[in-house]
């Protein structure tokens, strides 16, 4: 570790104000935790925003990176790879097909973005409808299906313009929508991340299924915060029985190194021809390597975790902290969850910081928690100790002043 530098400092100055920052400087992690750089432990339950879902530094995956890194660590994939081909037989056997084809990018965000570009050629049809509080990334093509103005306003003349935003868990505005012939697909997080780990009504995605194959319009589910394992199953739609044409993957399917991956049904993949879309990084060896560890370690066992060990957090929250006179609801499903406060969430982000524990919020009064699935019962129980205490002294700090 470098001596006698200001971390925030040096940040503040050079790196793009691009981001809302905390104050913590994250120096060293392993498993549940992160230690500042003088030595402060942290819970983390923000997991990289949902992408260190095995927690950081895990055994397994560190040992494929070392192994890949002893072989080759960088092809483009127009070079055949041993890596690459393990990590798409290996994501194959868990995708929701008998047939599939891949394109493998860098982020969420290029997943859509490739998604975009092959539900546009393969429909023939120009228009996409998204949802309201939908987040789908910050690029040009998946911030068009992203709803907040706070990300569009200053882009709004040059994003994607055929794009009907409708209520999420709406059918009949959906099936209005769907009456003409213009609609090449529909995107959908099956369970709402930044918009505030929002579930649909029971009946809405198998309704959503059914109106887009009557119209012939492609389903898209979104799987990059609420897939691989993070709501107690492989893929959240798998909790409605449905599945989608095309499925977006990200943070955690590359062990904590870069990776997104647009999956969808051979013949529909198959629309994009050769240099239609391309990723210099994308499909390297070393995040392959990793991705298959990850994918590994799901099946083994850590996706029932998830499930496990999220349904006794959210029961924890709601018997600690449930009835609390700062709190509206909690709510969520596997390691998917949320705290919806009476209060901004500000106060209650900045008090759980000082009392050791890392979370996410989500507009203006939702404290949002993406844990990794290896946390134990007193790692969850301490974090719901330490969310009591933050929202007690926030309430105590409101008496006084």
């Amino acid at each position: 570790m470098m001596k006698n530098i200001n971390f925030e400092e040096n940040e503040e100055r050079l790196l793009a104000g691009t981001y809302q920052k905390i104050p913590v400087v994250a120096a060293r992690a392993e498993g549940t935790r992160i230690w500042d750089a003088e030595g402060k432990e942290y819970l983390d339950f923000m997991s990289g925003y949902g992408v260190a879902i095995l927690g950081h530094s895990f055994p397994a995956v560190k040992e494929a990176i070392r192994k890949q890194l002893d072989e080759v660590y960088i092809t483009h994939a127009s070079v055949y790879s041993p890596a690459r081909s393990s990590f798409l037989s290996e994501l194959s056997s868990v995708l929701p097909w008998n047939t599939s084809r891949m394109f493998l990018s860098n982020s969420g965000a290029e997943a859509v973005e490739a998604a975009i570009k092959i539900a546009l050629k393969y429909t023939g049809r120009k228009k996409f409808i998204s949802m309201e509080k939908a987040y789908h990334g910050k690029t040009m093509g998946a911030l068009s299906l992203t709803h907040s103005n706070k990300y569009r306003k200053s882009f709004g003349d040059i994003i994607y313009p055929n794009v009907e935003f409708l209520k999420f868990g709406d059918i009949e505005q959906l099936k209005k929508s769907l009456q003409g012939e213009d609609v090449a697909a529909v995107f959908l997080e099956p369970v709402q991340g930044e918009g505030g780990i929002n579930l649909p009504p029971e009946e809405y995605m198998k309704s959503v299924r059914e109106i887009t194959e009557e119209t012939g319009t492609l389903l898209v589910l979104d799987e990059i915060q609420s897939g691989l394992g993070r709501t107690g199953k492989m893929w959240a739609h798998q909790h409605w029985g449905i599945s989608p044409d095309i499925m977006t993957i990200g943070k955690g399917i590359g062990g904590g190194l870069p990776m997104g991956v647009t999956a969808g049904r051979s013949d529909i993949v198959a629309t994009l021809e050769i240099g239609e879309q391309s990723s210099t990084t994308g499909g390297n060896p070393l995040a392959c390597a990793a991705g298959v560890a990850v994918l590994k370690e799901l099946r083994n066992g850590y996706v029932k975790r998830a499930e496990t060990q999220g349904a006794y957090l959210l029961k924890r929250m709601r018997e600690e902290i449930g009835e609390h006179r700062l709190v509206a609801s909690p709510r969520g499903i596997g390691m998917m969850l949320a705290v919806e406060l009476k209060i901004r969430f500000l106060p209650v982000l900045m008090n759980q910081i000082q009392g050791g524990l890392i979370t996410l919020y989500s507009g203006f009064n939702t404290i949002r928690l993406l844990p990794p699935y290896i946390i134990t019962e007193q790692d969850a129980d301490a974090a719901v100790g330490i969310m009591k205490q933050a929202l007690d002294r926030q309430l105590e700090n409101s008496r006084v002043s």
